[in-house]
């Protein structure tokens, strides 16, 4: 695989899922070798910080690099459209929610365009199987040629209990399978979630709500939940900056065990 940049700048604006903030990322294309950067325009110095596992600073209800939280979105985008050297600058502490899926980031940079810069990516491969539990969620690495994604999800609750996915990585059935699958929550949540300064920016046009009798929101896939999972999940991986050969099996994973199995990984690749 190679790397690659967008032709132009480009920006778009939204509220933050748990700031609750308005925030405006500018996308701005970078040269060869230079990694994905986010960047606190509003900061004194504009405070530089690299999407790389080595500066995540939490994953409590999003996975956060320091001053900017909630990335998983945008990097699930762009490492689906394999854009690898980008600079994300923000003017507030977190990456606009939108419609709380990597759809609209990815019909930004598919209209402005991307663009090939000759050098190849390198790459994790995984040899030996690898596998990271905790507290009965279960993440497990496979050899694989190619970037292969099995998860499955499971709820007590009638209406959702086992929701099961594989897809195998590819920019259009990304773009149309994975992309537009949006976060959720569970109403009887936010009391608690807000108290905690979290979900702040929520509602019902970037999220889907969750109540003990059935969604509130209309879905866009039956199995929207778990489709949302993987695009997390590619999210969180994609930390690795690497093209990533491996067949990944996931058994009700979330950003702290997500986080944890990308370090075994780049370990073992």
């Amino acid at each position: 695989m190679l790397q690659h940049t967008i032709r132009e700048e480009v920006s778009i604006s939204g509220v933050g899922m748990h700031s609750g903030k308005n925030v405006r990322a500018k996308l701005i294309p970078s040269k060869v070798g230079s990694g994905l950067t986010f960047i606190r325009g509003d900061l004194p110095g504009k405070p530089r910080t690299k999407a790389d596992l080595t500066n995540v600073s939490s994953t409590a209800r999003g996975t956060n690099l320091g001053g900017i939280n909630t990335i998983e979105h945008i990097l699930s985008a762009l490492f689906a459209l394999s854009i690898t050297n980008l600079e994300i600058e923000l003017n507030g502490p977190e990456l606009p929610a939108l419609d709380g899926s990597s759809r609209p980031y990815c019909d930004l940079i598919m209209k402005t365009g991307i663009i090939s810069q000759g050098s190849k990516v390198k790459c994790v491969k995984v040899i030996e199987p690898a596998i990271e539990m905790n507290n009965g969620k279960c993440l497990i690495a496979l050899p694989s040629d190619r970037f292969v994604v099995s998860f499955m999800i499971n709820y007590p609750i009638d209406f959702i209990g086992t929701q099961f996915y594989k897809f195998e990585l590819n920019q259009k059935k990304y773009i149309s399978e994975i992309a537009p699958a949006r976060t959720y929550g569970f109403m009887d949540e936010v009391t608690s979630l807000k108290r905690q300064g979290l979900a702040l920016g929520a509602s019902l046009k970037n999220a889907v709500a969750i109540a003990k009798d059935g969604y509130i929101t209309k879905l866009r896939f039956k199995d929207e939940l778990v489709r949302h999972k993987i695009l997390d999940l590619i999210g969180d991986l994609s930390l690795l900056g690497a093209e990533i050969k491996a067949h990944i099996i996931a058994i009700r994973s979330g950003h702290d065990l997500n986080i944890a199995f990308a370090k075994k990984l780049k370990e073992v690749g």
